[in-house]
């Protein structure tokens, strides 16, 4: 089974006084089928379902929107080798963006 290494980079945008940022970068191996990053009260927040060369297809919470992309229904993205992706999270007390870059495939 084919793994995948993860950046993920989280910053959270507090909206109430004193308006504070707060970033944090998490590298995760995960394999195939396996579920990766959570929050309290969504759960998982993304999926590895394939790896394929230098791309992985990862689905993602349905709390969040893909960033700068209108996709309703389709909660599946293929993220490409360090190209990162952006999802961003607006239900909570705070906005949070979640970036993705995938770092390495191996067996």
């Amino acid at each position: 089974m084919k793994k995948a290494v993860f950046l993920v980079k989280s910053i959270t945008q507090h909206w109430k006084p004193p308006f504070g940022k707060e970033m944090t970068d998490l590298e995760i191996s995960v394999e195939e089928g396996q579920y990766f990053d959570s929050m309290p009260k969504e759960g998982p927040l993304f999926k590895l379902l394939q790896c394929d060369g230098n791309k992985a297809l990862v689905e993602f919470n349905d709390k969040f929107t893909l960033k700068g992309h209108l996709h309703p229904r389709n909660r599946q993205i293929w993220i490409d080798k360090e190209e990162p992706v952006s999802f961003t999270y607006l239900w909570g007390e705070n906005g949070i963006t979640k970036s993705l870059v995938l770092r390495e495939i191996f067996e």
